[in-house]
Order: structure tokens, then C-alpha cells, then sequence
């Protein structure tokens, strides 16, 4: 009887991130297919020269159809009362750990800057720095922000730490499904390179949701590592920073990394809660199979 339960939970699990992922591919090749018809032409022309403003179209009908998949689930199933957003782990953030997130979306950004502004990481790993020139062409700098500094954060943040960390949750241990939530949000990362600093992030943002119990956590982080890289590349700030010279560069991005790495394990060291389940850093409070 146990193991059917398991079996039934595994593939109701899967089930939800099938869906949540089609929904995304579906969306995908919608938005793309405007590309191919005459009376869509002028929009796909705008996106076409506005990129960032794709991800804020594609996002933002993905996530209306996952409040709309929600709210029929509750009409259907009066015991699941969730909206997306509080099961997505959308609560209250304190000002201390807001500003601390805050800091770490600063040295994520500086560190992102010294990856694509340092010569021979930009020449061996140039989609980092590429990805970056090719979303701020467009009309204004308020389309790159809207779409790629906060809309697309936002997004990613709910799909793979609010929902599928969350159901990947409900069937293993905390730590595994965290290395498989980070896994996933590599893989939909656009090159090798941002594959590998996106299983890094993807395991950051994972902790600070944990530790910290809001998913604002890793938003906060995220948009504004986001915002600031295509803020400070409008204002030339990367012009400012190369002058300072290859040295001061690779100094800047350690003291970043460290510091992502060092605030990271601060909020590791404490223990709360995430969907019900108490993680806590002593083994006899650890909850059982983790």
C-alpha cells in the first residue's frame, strides 16, 4: 500500500512539471509562430528588435495560464485551496534579509561583469558577454529591465524554485531535490558556459529559498544581478571598470564570488522552514532522510 502511494506521488509529481514545462513550449512556439503570418508582423518586427520584450511577453502569458491552471484546480478539487503564487512560496520578507539579498544581487552582478569584461573569460566564453549585447539592442533601456531584468527573474524563480522545486520536494529529500531543481535550471540555460554558472545559481537561489522561507529571496537577488548588469552597460560603467586595468578586474570578481559564497553559507547556517518541513543544520533536528 505504501509503495503505492510513492508510486502514485512520483507521477502526479511529473505529471505537474510536464505540464508546467508544456505550457512554457507551448507559449514558445505561439510567440514564435508570429513570426510566420502577415497580420502578427508588426508585433514580431517589435520583438525582433525589442528581445528582451520577448521574454516579457512569453513570461508573462505563462504565468496568467498557470494562475488560470491554479484557480481551476481549487474550483475542482476544493481541498487544494492554493493560489500559484503561496504555492510558489510567495511570503513576507524581512527588511534585514531584503537588503542582505540586495547585496548579493550587487556582487552577482559585478561578478557577471568581470566574467564578460575580463579577456580571456570573455574570448574562451563568449555567449556570456554575447547574451548581454544581444538583449540591450532595442528602443529603450526600460524594455531590457522589463523583460530581461525583471520579468524573466521572476519567471524562471516561480517555475523552478516555487513550483518545480516544490514538487520535486514532495517525493525526495530536501538536498536531492535541490541538486535536481539546480540540474533542470541549467539545462534550460542557453550555452555550455551559462549552463555551468547557472547550476551554481540555481543551487544559491534554492538555498536562500529554504533558509530564508520566501521565494522574494531569490527574486530579490536575481533582478537585481539582472537589472544592474544591462543598467550599468547603458551608463558605460563597463568602459570605466577596463580601465582600472585586467588586475583590479579579477580582484573585483573574486571578492564578489567570495562574497556570494560567503553570504550563501550565512544563511545556510540557519534553519527554518520551507513547505512544512523543518530543515535544520544539527543532525538530531534534521528531518528524517535528509
Amino acid at each position: 500500500m505504501q509503495r503505492g502511494s510513492t508510486v502514485k506521488k512520483i507521477l502526479f509529481m511529473l505529471g505537474n512539471i510536464a505540464i508546467y514545462l508544456g505550457v512554457f513550449y507551448a507559449f514558445l512556439y505561439l510567440l514564435r509562430s508570429t513570426y510566420d503570418y502577415e497580420f502578427t508582423a508588426s508585433f514580431a518586427k517589435f520583438l525582433d528588435i525589442n528581445p528582451a520584450m520577448f521574454f516579457a511577453v512569453l513570461f508573462t502569458a505563462i504565468v496568467l495560464v498557470y494562475m488560470l491552471m491554479f484557480r481551476i484546480k481549487r474550483s475542482l478539487w476544493p481541498e487544494n485551496k492554493q493560489t500559484l503564487f503561496q504555492a510558489s512560496g510567495f511570503k513576507r520578507i524581512a527588511l534585514k534579509d531584503a537588503c542582505l539579498m540586495f547585496a548579493m544581487g550587487v556582487a552577482g552582478c559585478l561578478f557577471s561583469i568581470g566574467l564578460m569584461e575580463i579577456d580571456i573569460i570573455a574570448r574562451n566564453f563568449p555567449s556570456i558577454p554575447f547574451l548581454v549585447e544581444d538583449l540591450i539592442r532595442g528602443d529603450s533601456i526600460f524594455y531590457v529591465i522589463l523583460g530581461a531584468g525583471l520579468i524573466a527573474p521572476i519567471y524562471e524563480e516561480i517555475l523552478f524554485r516555487g513550483l518545480i522545486f516544490g514538487q520535486l520536494r514532495s517525493v525526495m529529500p530536501v538536498f536531492g531535490a535541490l541538486i535536481l531543481q539546480a540540474l533542470l535550471y541549467a539545462y534550460f540555460q542557453p550555452s555550455l558556459s551559462l549552463s555551468f554558472i547557472g547550476l551554481g545559481s540555481g543551487i544559491i537561489y534554492a538555498i536562500l529559498y529554504i533558509r530564508i522561507a520566501t521565494l522574494w529571496a531569490p527574486i530579490i537577488v536575481q533582478t537585481t544581478a539582472m537589472s544592474l548588469i544591462f543598467i550599468l552597460k547603458d551608463a558605460g560603467f563597463y568602459e570605466v571598470l577596463n580601465k582600472l586595468g585586467e588586475p583590479m578586474l579579477y580582484i573585483l570578481t573574486a571578492i564578489s564570488l567570495l562574497f556570494l559564497l560567503g553570504a550563501t553559507w550565512f544563511v545556510w547556517l540557519r534553519g527554518t522552514k520551507v513547505a512544512g518541513h523543518s530543515i535544520q543544520v544539527k543532525p538530531n533536528t534534521a528531518e528524517k532522510g535528509i
